[in-house]
């Protein structure tokens, strides 16, 4: 059973720790900018690298469709930093809008064709999927 703990709130985004399960849940909660968007995903990187979370869960059914600098970032660093670190897991939630999830989609399978990514990443239609595969072993 997980046990979260609030660790950082904005009108954007939302993480959640369970240090025990080296777990981190974070939340998009609206659509924005990319400047936005990249400045609230390496708040979630570094709070994920410091805490040493092996299992990430992103829930993105509320993100913004993203320009395609913020992907190609996505895709050719953002992802790749989490191999530095102790990630073995990350579960995305996708949102239902297909043309978001395509674009989602994408970021990743180029992340992994490009480099070398050190962890599973897996999307799922619900969070109870996703936390279910997050913490099988």
């Amino acid at each position: 059973m997980l046990h979260l703990a609030l660790v950082y709130n904005s009108d954007d985004f939302k993480i959640e720790v369970d240090d025990n399960h080296a777990y981190v849940r974070t939340e998009w909660l609206r659509p924005l900018t990319d400047k936005e968007f990249t400045s609230e995903a390496m708040q979630a990187y570094k709070i994920i690298a410091e805490r040493n979370a092996e299992r990430v869960l992103v829930n993105a059914q509320q993100v913004s469709i993203l320009g395609p600098e913020t992907k190609d970032w996505l895709s050719n660093t953002y992802y790749c930093l989490f191999s530095k670190t102790a990630v073995k897991k990350m579960a995305r939630v996708m949102p239902d809008n297909l043309f978001k999830k395509l674009a989602l989609a994408s970021v990743v399978t180029r992340a992994e064709a490009s480099t070398t990514i050190s962890y599973s990443i897996q999307d799922f239609a619900s969070e109870a999927d996703a936390i279910h595969w997050l913490l099988e072993d």
